[in-house]
């Protein structure tokens, strides 16, 4: 550790990439190249550069496909659940493309593409563009609360145990809780993401229809 050695961006990307967006840091791309941080420093300017230089090549491996047979919200569901399944593999992608996007080339590509897919679907640029943008915001508001509880867990198992069964008590106190759960049928987290995504999806359509421009402060069409 510590040597001086002869190393590339593309050599920093590449380790950054392995070490993952949850992972990153100077120290952690240093230690996997052999090098001293300030040797990293001479090739990424600072931890935010480091940050968009291996978000944005991760989020290159994001291919996102289209079925035109489907309806707007159809769509939109199912970029929803594309979006899901990346941040599900790339821990720390979420909060990656939640705290600013688009910032680079990868981030980019996707937003165009959702607009093409969209202007097939009737919608002009802006349009689209909102569309795309409060899915992503629900989807990744939801993938970045899923990836927190993990680590909480992770971090202090008993203690998120000892949470959970006090969460139960609690609500098991409340026969009016309890009858509201026992209406609810048995389901998963998959289950609530469909139905959360598809009601937000087909609200947005109903408010932005095919055709509509963007207006202020609304976001949709004149009422």
């Amino acid at each position: 550790m510590g040597r001086m050695a002869t190393f590339t961006t593309d050599d920093v990307i590449a380790a950054g990439v392995r070490i993952g967006l949850a992972d990153l840091t100077m120290q952690a791309v240093a230690e996997a190249l052999g090098v001293t941080t300030a040797a990293v420093y001479r090739h990424v300017r600072s931890r935010a550069a480091l940050d968009s230089l291996i978000g944005e090549a991760v989020l290159d491996g994001l291919v996102l496909t289209d079925d035109p047979a489907l309806p707007t919200a159809g769509h939109l569901v199912r970029f929803a659940g594309q979006l899901r399944d990346f941040t599900r593999a790339h821990p720390g992608s979420a909060e990656y493309l939640q705290r600013l996007f688009p910032r680079g080339r990868s981030g980019i590509r996707l937003l165009e593409q959702q607009i093409g897919f969209l202007a097939g679907r009737g919608y002009d640029p802006a349009a689209a563009t909102v569309l795309s943008s409060a899915i992503a915001t629900i989807t990744l508001g939801l993938a970045v609360a899923d990836e927190a509880r993990a680590a909480r867990a992770r971090l202090d198992p008993l203690g998120d145990e000892e949470a959970t069964r006090a969460a139960h008590d609690a609500m098991a106190a409340s026969p009016l809780i309890q009858a509201a759960l026992a209406g609810i049928p048995p389901h998963t987290g998959d289950d609530y993401f469909a139905l959360l995504l598809t009601s937000a999806a087909e609200g947005l359509v109903a408010h932005l229809p095919p055709g509509h421009p963007v207006t202020s402060p609304a976001l949709g069409k004149d009422h």
